[in-house]
């Protein structure tokens, strides 16, 4: 089965040069999305043998999720793959989603870092407000997660490109995930996990604070409710 890994990018020139080589020794075409980069991320992402798309302006990670999308719908693959570019997510484990939505027959195959060997050791905000965001998921969705968030996940090509237009109606530019599943609960696609493992950051920061991110969750989850309801009233 063909597989497209897709990527999303903002200034991270010094992690890539690792990512994107295991990405492609393994065999799978990969895209990056760069979102407004200044680091020369677009460039070395071409020279490692990526296909880049740029955005010209920092628009936020959903947005560049959603350009990755549509942009590996065109490439007529079975399976995409999207994966953080920043080296927290290991490629040797790409056979893992690929081999769960095998035997599941799964819309989607969400990476569960909870259910990973290396969960114990997890940061504070992981163990203590993770469960809690994919509690609330799950409760909208009437999904079964352990870890909603996980930016490492598995879509079947054909299911994905069954509710294309859903990528038209996502209202969040950054916190993505919420919202994503939300509207694909609706539209009816299956979620499956399989445990992963999540490295440290090869290098930099992450541009999620806290605070930020907790309250850019909420926000989406409301955005997608509000959007739905809108929706009702006036079909």
């Amino acid at each position: 089965m063909q597989t497209v890994i897709t990527l999303t990018a903002l200034n991270e020139a010094k992690n890539i040069g690792q990512v994107i080589p295991e990405i492609i020794s393994q065999g799978y075409a990969c895209i990056l999305v760069d979102d407004g980069s200044t680091d020369g991320t677009p460039e070395l992402a071409e020279k490692l043998g990526a296909s880049v798309l740029r955005h010209c302006i920092n628009l936020g990670q959903g947005y560049a999720v959603l350009t990755s999308f549509k942009a590996a719908l065109k490439t007529g693959c079975d399976i995409i793959i999207e994966m953080d570019a920043d080296g927290q997510h290991d490629p040797a484990e790409i056979p893992r989603l690929i081999d769960r939505m095998k035997e599941t027959g799964a819309d989607i195959v969400v990476g569960s870092r909870i259910l990973g060997s290396d969960y114990d050791g997890a940061p504070f905000f992981r163990k203590t407000f993770l469960p809690h965001f994919t509690w609330i998921i799950n409760r909208l969705t009437g999904y079964h997660m352990t870890d909603a968030m996980c930016g490492f996940r598995a879509f079947k090509t054909k299911s994905l490109s069954g509710v294309a237009h859903l990528l038209d109606e996502m209202l969040e530019p950054q916190y993505i995930a919420a919202e994503m599943f939300i509207r694909f609960s609706r539209a009816g696609l299956r979620v499956e996990e399989v445990p992963i493992k999540l490295s440290e950051r090869k290098s930099g920061q992450s541009y999620k604070g806290l605070v930020r991110y907790g309250f850019g969750v909420l926000k989406a989850i409301s955005k997608a409710l509000a959007d739905n309801g809108h929706r009702k009233k006036t079909s």
